[in-house]
């Protein structure tokens, strides 16, 4: 399906929805690669994580449906199966379901933490295969749920930057960057050790390395056509300010600094999370409207 040329443009709430709609996504899989990399951590983070990832999908799914106008009609994005065209409806499906399956993760979190209030519970037998398929089937979610605008916006309205081809690692990235800014949040008072803060740390670096290279080759990869007018506002004209002040300044240097020099210390993590998220933002909001 080509892009609608002469489309409505979307509004502010839309705008918000889609710009934050990967903290979620990034949040449920940062989460994941902690409990993988720290299995005998405690259960606080996992727990808070999943209650933060429910609500702000509650408010996701809030926002679109503000946004269409009549709650009908996101009823009917959730109930109608016919239309698995339309990457919106998609959308509100995959919501639907990762709201269903965090909802079974937190009943699981409760059971492990009546189990232990220390440390977790080791699982066995089908409530072992319980937890492992409930992970894997957010971990899909999560990813569909943090590239799926790019298909929104490449296929119902013109942004040429979505449609480029890097556009969907650039979403993956900033989302999984989101979740890493939202964990450093959750985690400031936690009173983890040193070696899980470090790890938190070099894997968020690792992450702003990949986000900035990323950067790169989807500037270089642009060499004509609309992309090159939306990209050309981007770096010389009307949005250049808000790009290198607020995506480069704010949100690469500012937490690479922050965390490379002085990550161990509490306000400096929550500079770092608060220049990652200001930054992922940004990015997310600059491929819509350029």
């Amino acid at each position: 399906m080509a892009p609608i040329e002469h489309a409505q443009p979307w509004g502010t709430l839309l705008a918000v929805y889609f710009t934050l709609i990967g903290i979620p996504s990034g949040l449920t899989l940062i989460v994941w690669w902690h409990r993988n990399r720290y299995p005998t951590a405690a259960l606080a983070l996992d727990w808070r994580a999943a209650w933060a990832t429910l609500g702000m999908l509650a408010a996701a799914g809030l926002l679109l449906t503000i946004d269409l106008g009549r709650p009908e009609r996101f009823h009917l994005m959730l109930t109608e199966f016919g239309n698995w065209d339309s990457p919106i409806s998609l959308g509100a499906k995959i919501i639907a379901v990762k709201t269903f399956l965090i909802a079974v993760a937190l009943y699981l979190l409760w059971r492990r933490h009546a189990a232990s209030h220390d440390t977790p519970a080791q699982a066995r037998g089908m409530t072992a295969r319980i937890d492992t398929s409930v992970a894997w089937l957010l971990g899909a979610s999560s990813i569909a749920l943090a590239i799926y605008p790019v298909a929104v916006l490449a296929r119902t309205w013109v942004s040429p930057l979505a449609a480029t081809s890097n556009s969907s690692l650039l979403f993956l990235i900033t989302s999984l960057l989101m979740g890493c800014a939202t964990v450093l949040i959750l985690d400031a008072w936690s009173p983890n050790a040193a070696e899980q803060q470090h790890g938190l740390n070099k894997i968020t670096l690792v992450l702003l390395m990949a986000h900035t290279v990323t950067l790169l080759f989807a500037a270089a990869s642009i060499s004509g056509g609309p992309a090159k007018k939306s990209l050309d506002t981007v770096l010389t004209g009307e949005h250049a300010p808000l790009f290198y002040t607020c995506v480069i300044g704010v949100g690469v240097f500012l937490p690479a600094a922050a965390l490379a020099l002085a990550g161990h210390r509490r306000w400096v993590r929550l500079l770092a999370a608060g220049g990652l998220l200001a930054g992922t933002a940004a990015i997310r909001y600059l491929m819509f409207t350029a």
